[in-house]
């Protein structure tokens, strides 16, 4: 009884924690959906429109290392509630910023607001804090598999935000960030994350150099580093090739329909993935994962239908969900308790830092070279995430007496 007990406080605490990160995706796609038509209409230049969107994407990554700092310091709970807090202050400022048309105001809000979400990406480190180890992949999953929800309710969110407060246009979208993110500092008070141990706050801590060159840290960040890049380079090229296509552009419900395809391969394998590790292993799901991503390019080359751009994007966000997941699962076999905070900080600023390079190289490369050469591009990196596994794997193996 008192085991049966303890598993339901288990899965009590990680669907909380996975109703906030379904939240904050909500956020994601709340901001994805308005930042960049915002920048072009208060914009000194429209050349300027993704300004907000880039200095979301660096605080995200800058608030990485210090947000996992701070919450081994004094708690899961209470670290995201500092963090959600200086969001609220984002959010607001770009509510007063649209109403004064500053575009400077603006870009500080947005700079804000990513220091939150940089702060986010720990929902799935929390969810692992809250679960024992049989529990622990499957957990990450289902903190991931939130996203589904976000996919749902954030473009109708949008469209109701839009005209909400006139005749500030748009600025509801901020309110409705605003409040959810109370919301979630309310859930919070409801989960119990085991707080951190006296080994974590006191224990010996390896130099980060020596943590680093472990065979399974560097597979383990690659893979996300990887994953994410080669997603985030498909995923926002291809709106931009369909409205632009040359022979017969698309309209917006079909590039709206290609996303949410996308966005489905993202987060609903999420439901299973954390089954497939413990069956088969992180190194398999991460290499599953980069064969997803090769097809899903070559499906790309094959042609550019609805059907193959549909098929391809929900491919591409597969192999990132593979990739990412299998990737932090296997991260957590690379530090002790007391380098948790370290770790997983480093760990997230490399994979959200290669997240805004890829923000700003995708539109570089589609401008300068086209749509397939964005995909031709992402070959070789999966190709580097293969070999890696391959190499990760002859390590492992005893060696013969």
């Amino acid at each position: 009884m008192f085991a049966a007990m303890k598993m339901s406080l288990e899965i009590r605490n990680v669907g909380l924690l996975a109703f906030c990160q379904a939240l904050g995706q909500t956020q994601m796609i709340l901001v994805f959906s308005v930042s960049s038509i915002i920048g072009a209409s208060i914009a000194p230049n429209v050349g300027w429109a993704t300004v907000p969107i880039t200095f979301q994407f660096v605080f995200m990554t800058m608030s990485t290392i210090p947000a996992a700092f701070l919450m081994q310091r004094i708690g899961r709970a209470n670290g995201f509630t500092v963090f959600l807090l200086i969001g609220c202050v984002g959010a607001a400022l770009m509510v007063y910023a649209l109403s004064v048309r500053s575009f400077p105001l603006f870009c500080v809000g947005s700079a804000l607001f990513g220091a939150s979400a940089g702060a986010n990406q720990q929902f799935r480190f929390a969810a692992v804090d809250a679960a024992k180890d049989d529990f622990r992949a499957k957990a990450v999953s289902l903190v991931l598999a939130a996203g589904v929800f976000a996919a749902v309710i954030g473009p109708s969110l949008s469209s109701w935000g839009y005209d909400m407060i006139r005749p500030i246009l748009y600025g509801g979208v901020y309110v409705i960030i605003l409040s959810l993110q109370v919301v979630m500092m309310v859930l919070l008070r409801f989960t119990d994350i085991p707080p951190p141990s006296e080994q974590e706050r006191t224990g010996h801590v390896r130099p980060m150099r020596e943590i680093a060159i472990q065979p399974a840290f560097i597979v383990a960040v690659l893979s996300a580093m990887i994953g994410y890049g080669v997603m985030n380079f498909v995923m926002l090229s291809t709106p931009i090739f369909m409205h632009l296509h040359p022979t017969h552009p698309f309209g917006q419900l079909d590039i709206n329909n290609v996303i949410m395809w996308h966005v489905l391969g993202m987060f609903a394998p999420g439901f299973f993935t954390g089954y497939l590790i413990k069956k088969f292993g992180d190194l398999n799901i991460i290499l599953a994962g980069a064969v997803i991503s090769v097809v899903c390019l070559a499906v790309n080359f094959s042609g550019d239908s609805l059907v193959h751009l549909r098929v391809g994007m929900a491919l591409v966000g597969l192999g990132w969900n593979f990739m990412f997941t299998a990737g932090t699962t296997l991260l957590l076999s690379t530090y002790t308790p007391a380098e948790k905070a370290k770790v997983q900080g480093v760990n997230d600023f490399f994979v959200f830092g290669t997240v805004a390079a890829c923000s700003l190289l995708a539109g570089v490369v589609y401008q300068s070279f086209g749509f397939f050469a964005v995909n031709m591009v992402s070959v070789p990196l999966l190709v580097l995430v293969v070999l890696a596994v391959v190499w990760l794997r002859w390590r492992r193996q005893p060696v013969a007496a």
